[in-house]
């Protein structure tokens, strides 16, 4: 189990077509080509890629080229559900242990001295998310399991307020019984979302709650409408040790 190891993220890539522009102007496909790039240039290479949801932007045949693109990044990776992702056809692209039960893309990563969970909030055809009450008891049992390591939850949706006019009436909507229920146990260190576009961090309950901006497109946090959005892409990284966990966002 390697005790010393580096996550990277990735969020909100909007992935579509080559041959087409988001909203008929964003590139998403080059800036997910720099998004790689940069991740093959770090000084130190991440050991897995957790890609927090909306890999791609509805359209479910978007992610044959999106997964192809993933391979250049020569390392696990980790997919998750947003509210842009098509759960059927993701799916398709997932391995077994990545998909619980009920189908929700809930997993865990046990690779590393500390666990990371995954966990689903998107609602079928919904720009807002929630936790259902399966995966609230998934989550609720998985971390009964685990005393022993540090716990760092990914979560598509914020579960809390960031003060955003475009985000906040569209976060987890029960966000504080996920709070509620996480702060019961000790060992779950940081909660990180995507979703807002945008760099955030706070701390609830000695819990550190922090998102990763997009891969592709970043909203001011204080954006009135969404026609302030900037074509920039950025990734996070997790240096994670047997005592600490750090992060920083890199800007590509």
């Amino acid at each position: 189990m390697k005790k010393n190891f580096l996550i990277g993220q990735i969020s909100d890539t909007h992935y579509v077509s080559s041959k087409e522009k988001l909203f008929d102007k964003i590139d998403t496909h080059n800036s997910f080509l720099r998004t790689i790039d940069a991740c093959n240039n770090l000084d130190q290479i991440p050991d897995i890629y957790i890609l927090s949801g909306d890999l791609i932007h509805d359209i479910e045949i978007y992610y044959h080229e999106f997964f192809n693109l993933c391979k250049k990044l020569n390392r696990p990776i980790y997919p998750m559900m947003g509210n842009h992702d098509v759960r059927s056809g993701l799916k398709k692209h997932l391995s077994k242990n990545l998909i619980d039960e009920k189908g929700n893309v809930n997993y865990c990563i046990d690779s590393f001295n500390t666990k990371i969970i995954c966990l689903d909030t998107a609602i079928e055809n919904k720009i807002e998310g929630e936790i259902n009450k399966y995966s609230m008891d998934w989550l609720k049992n998985t971390l009964d399991r685990e005393n022993d390591k540090h716990v760092i939850i990914f979560m598509h949706h914020p579960p809390i307020n960031i003060g955003s006019l475009l985000f906040d009436h569209i976060k987890c909507q029960n966000g504080k019984e996920f709070i509620d229920l996480i702060s019961k146990y000790n060992n779950v260190k940081e909660v990180v979302f995507g979703h807002v576009h945008c760099s955030y961090t706070t701390k609830i309950n000695n819990i550190i709650f922090s998102s990763c901006p997009s891969g592709s497109i970043e909203y001011p946090i204080d954006a009135k409408d969404s026609s302030e959005m900037i074509e920039k892409s950025s990734i996070k990284l997790f240096n994670c040790s047997e005592f600490e966990i750090s992060s920083k966002n890199i800007l590509i």
